[in-house]
C-alpha cells in the first residue's frame, strides 16, 4: 500500500524527506535546548501544578 502511494503521488519523496528532517531537527533542538536550559526555570516548571495559588 505505501509503495502504491509512493508511485502515484507526485513528489511524495520530498514530503517524505521534508517531514522526516523537521521531525529530527524538532527532537534535536529540544535536546539542545534540555541540556543548556536554566536548572532553576525546570525545576519551577517541575513543581508548576503542584504550587497552591495563594
Amino acid at each position: 500500500m505505501f509503495k502504491q502511494f509512493l508511485d502515484k503521488v507526485a513528489g511524495a519523496d520530498v514530503y517524505l524527506t521534508i517531514s522526516l528532517l523537521i521531525f529530527i531537527f524538532f527532537f534535536i533542538g529540544m535536546a539542545i535546548w534540555l541540556v543548556f536550559a536554566d536548572k532553576k526555570y525546570i525545576q519551577k516548571m517541575k513543581h508548576l501544578p503542584v504550587e497552591s495559588e495563594d
